[in-house]
């Protein structure tokens, strides 16, 4: 019965980290920013300065924690089985962009007979799993719902690629729900202030 509390204390504890709002401004500002990559490629930003932004939001998420919610809700720590789940995401991750370095020099070089079609689909493939550990690390139904917008955004925007070749396409498939995914978050994190206003928080930790 004690062992079931205690994941049941766990397990409210790791949601509250949702409450602030800043995972889904990641999320949205993920979209946007790969809305934004072909529309600035079409203009001579090489999309090698492009897609390195699309890690930017990673830093969203560690200023956000370090300087909104750990200062009102105190530092959270988890169990030992929730931990071991983070490691094994962060190797997946490393070992995934260890790999990607040999379709990156293959896009560098100008991909397989001009077409970097194959070097993308092989990326693609390479970070998929990472990105279903992480949705299943997250365990939460937003971020459920998030995972499979962004699926549904590449879909809707390789169909529309079929139909028109305009680099505006990609802020239709992806801007449109990154910008109500952003605008929840910054809901979020509003709410989240109002709620825990620094001055009165204290510092405490959560085992």
């Amino acid at each position: 019965m004690n062992d079931i509390n205690l994941k049941e204390l766990e397990r409210r504890a790791y949601r509250s980290t949702f409450e602030d709002g800043i995972y889904d401004l990641y999320f949205g500002l993920f979209l946007l920013i790969l809305a934004w990559i072909p529309v600035l490629e079409s203009i001579g930003v090489s999309r090698f300065i492009g897609y390195p932004l699309l890690a930017s939001p990673l830093f969203l998420i560690w200023a956000g924690k370090r300087y909104i919610t750990i200062p009102r809700l105190g530092a959270v720590e988890f169990g030992e089985g929730r931990k071991k789940y983070k490691h094994i995401v962060r190797l997946v991750g490393i070992i995934a962009l260890a790999l990607m370095m040999g379709p990156i020099f293959i896009i560098a070089k100008g991909g397989f007979g001009g077409s970097d079609t194959i070097p993308w689909i092989m990326i693609a493939l390479m970070g998929l799993p990472v990105f279903i550990l992480a949705v299943i690390y997250a365990n939460h139904p937003r971020i459920y719902i998030y995972a499979a917008a962004m699926l549904f955004c590449i879909v809707e925007n390789e169909f529309l690629l079929g139909l028109s070749d305009s680099p505006f396409i990609s802020l239709l498939s992806f801007g449109i729900v990154g910008i109500v995914i952003f605008i929840f978050g910054l809901a979020l994190l509003i709410q989240f202030l109002k709620k825990y206003p620094k001055e009165s928080a204290e510092a405490t930790h959560v085992g």
